[in-house]
């Protein structure tokens, strides 16, 4: 009934006076939807309107006219209208007969409060490239809220009384339900909705004859092994590489076999200590497959660009559609999966679940996937070249840029990015990756349009063994000519060498501090003709050195001369050196970390900043952080590369 009809009714009950006659009341308007208004600006526009269609704004509702839609608008459709909804970036929402909804916004984007009827979004491709564009609508009902992204989508949202449904024609989305669940939904997919449930209902498997494809593997370091089906033996994979057949084992024994599929581009690689039997593989224009049992250990995919990609194993299936980097995990209690990039989807039977970049999903022996985002690795890396991290079994890295919204992160051991390592979709600023035990990664960061983000290079090798500059022995001849040692770090050994004495059984050496020749400070007696003292047998300052000959019998042959010594500390080191703690040494609360930096460094660990003294000396006590327990020093200079350099320690017991 329209608004006149009811002022007209209204009227007339008031001229007769007659407040119980027997005439039929104007219907009750419809409710107001609470929905937060917000600040009074434009959040899409009214057009294609069609039949009856009210707008009620303020309180107040008229007949609709195409313009402006503000937040806190509801509009309604009558029994033969309809009205077209349009938002910035080209989204559209239809909006059927007998449908009402309400406009707001939240933090997440714009919401449409539906109370009833069949609303359908659209999202065309290319439709979220206008700069500030890419909003996410949120449809919120009595019965859920349904996010649709600014991809390209197609979602038809019908509310009913007592019931809701959503269909996915295109695209993805995610629905939280009234019990506080979250749901994903894919093409083709649809949820059912309740108050007390909701229940995703997946599309119908497409069946697609695969044609069988070659699968090669090659060891790419270390040792791989593989088992033919025929004969059940291990043996040492071919220099070369081989093709694989259906049923055929590979194992790694201390690095690394890739398995990649012909014409495919994607690639499967096995770390060390994993082992896995190929099941087979196919492919069918631009759909590739493989089927992989793994038994043990770790299992990295690299899916191909441009291509539809499945990985089945025994426990779950998983589907991309593009690039994608994905890590499985065989563990004592099911499957771990983790995205590092690119969006994938799980099956598992009937169900589907979507795994996006930066999610793990711990798949129970159940078959039931918790999904749950992903934490930065701890040690992380900006843009920049040259960055060196030093360490010795670091696992990952953070790979860190400045911006908001999706990107494209590569990751590859060449310039030429041709040796990937990582390639697919993120939607955060940063993404881990797997740091190598030894060579260069480099990387960079692009937007869908392609125009760069950020870019840059790490080096990883081995951390040297800061033993190194202990070993350092310095020689002080006998002579007039005062010896100067100058030294890093900590007091080096000292070999005093001298002339040899016909007469002589034996030397003793004797060495004093300047101007205190009561007492040696150290003194050795030796049968040849050098004497040696332990690293920090000294410590800075001066000494006077003295050789006495002796005889068979211990008496002096002759006296001693003095020679003189100088111990300097002179900071010239050129990278840094720990001391401690040493790797692999037990974790506590707070551990001593000591050491020394060069002349012009500055250090943080932990991300902590540390104090240097005079001489770039460093020695504090800090708590290990992540698991397996790190300490990450991080030394910058003026000009130069960061340089970091980790130290694993063992984790304490319960």
């Amino acid at each position: 009934m329209s608004p006149v009809r009811v002022l007209a009714l209204s009227l007339l009950v008031l001229l007769s006076g007659c407040s119980g006659c027997e005439r039929e009341e104007a219907p009750k308007p419809p409710p107001v939807v609470e929905v937060d208004a917000g600040a009074v600006v434009p959040l899409a526009r009214l057009e294609g309107l069609s039949g009856d269609v009210r707008l009620e704004r303020a309180g107040k509702v008229v007949p609709a006219v195409e313009g402006p839609l503000l937040a806190g608008d509801a509009v309604e459709t009558g029994d033969q209208g309809s009205a077209v909804v349009r938002f910035p970036g080209g989204r559209t929402v239809e909006v059927s007969r007998e449908g009402r909804f309400a406009l707001g916004s939240d933090s997440t984007g714009v919401v449409m409060k539906v109370e009833r009827g069949i609303v359908l979004s659209r999202v065309p491709a290319g439709g979220g490239s206008v700069a500030g564009s890419k909003v996410t609508l949120n449809i919120l009902t009595p019965f859920g809220l349904t996010r649709v992204g600014p991809e390209p989508s197609e979602v038809k949202v019908a509310v009913a009384e007592d019931s809701a449904r959503v269909e996915v024609k295109l695209g993805a989305i995610e629905l939280v339900s009234k019990d506080g669940r979250t749901l994903r939904a894919a093409e083709g997919d649809a949820v059912d909705l309740t108050r007390e449930r909701a229940q995703v209902v997946p599309a119908a498997p497409r069946i697609v004859e695969l044609a069988p494809i070659a699968v090669t593997v090659r060891a790419t370091s270390g040792d791989a092994e593989v088992k033919a089906k025929s004969t059940g033996r291990w043996r040492k994979v071919r220099r070369e590489g081989e093709v694989l057949a259906s049923g055929d084992g590979v194992r790694t024994k201390g690095g690394e076999a890739v398995l990649s599929l012909k014409d495919s581009g994607s690639l499967l690689t096995l770390s060390p200590g994993a082992e896995a039997v190929l099941e087979g593989a196919g492919q069918e224009g631009a759909t590739d497959e493989a089927r992989v049992n793994l038994l043990q250990g770790l299992l990295a995919v690299q899916l191909a660009a441009g291509r539809t990609s499945r990985v089945v194993l025994p426990e779950l299936t998983l589907e991309g559609g593009g690039a994608a980097k994905l890590e499985i995990r065989r563990t004592g209690a099911g499957m771990q999966v983790t995205a590092q990039a690119g969006d994938v989807t799980l099956r598992r039977g009937d169900t589907r679940q979507a795994l996006r970049a930066g999610e793990r999903a711990t798949v129970g022996s159940d078959g039931n996937a918790k999904v749950a985002p992903l934490e930065d690795a701890a040690v992380a890396v900006g843009p920049g070249n040259g960055t060196e991290v030093f360490h010795r079994g670091l696992a990952e890295v953070a790979l860190t840029w400045e911006g908001e919204g999706d990107t494209v992160v590569e990751a590859a051991q060449d310039a030429a990015f041709t040796r990937r390592v990582l390639w697919g979709r993120v939607h955060r600023s940063s993404v881990n990756v797997s740091a190598l035990a030894r060579g260069t990664l480099y990387w960079r960061v692009r937007k869908e349009d392609g125009s760069q983000v950020a870019a840059g290079s790490v080096h990883f090798a081995p951390e040297s063994p800061t033993s190194a500059l202990a070993r350092v022995r310095n020689v002080v001849p006998e002579g007039p000519e005062k010896t100067t040692i100058f030294y890093q770090d900590k007091p080096p050994a000292v070999t005093f060498t001298y002339g040899s004495e016909p007469q002589a059984s034996t030397y003793r050496v004797a060495v004093y501090k300047a101007g205190s020749l009561t007492t040696p400070v150290a003194q050795r007696t030796v049968a040849e003709t050098r004497a040696a003292l332990e690293a920090g047998a000294l410590g800075e300052g001066s000494y006077l050195w003295s050789v006495t000959p002796l005889s068979q019998a211990g008496a002096a042959l002759k006296g001693g001369r003095m020679n003189k010594l100088e111990l300097v500390y002179d900071n010239s080191v050129v990278g840094l050196v720990v001391d401690s703690p040493r790797q692999g040494g037990a974790a506590t609360e707070k551990v001593r970390a000591s050491g020394v930096a060069p002349v012009d460094a500055r250090l943080s660990i932990n991300g902590r900043a540390v104090p240097l003294d005079g001489k770039h000396r460093f020695d504090t006590w800090v708590a290990p952080m992540g698991m397996p327990p790190l300490l990450v020093f991080k030394m910058t200079r003026p000009g130069a590369p960061d340089v970091l350099t980790v130290r694993t320690l063992k984790p304490r017991g319960p």
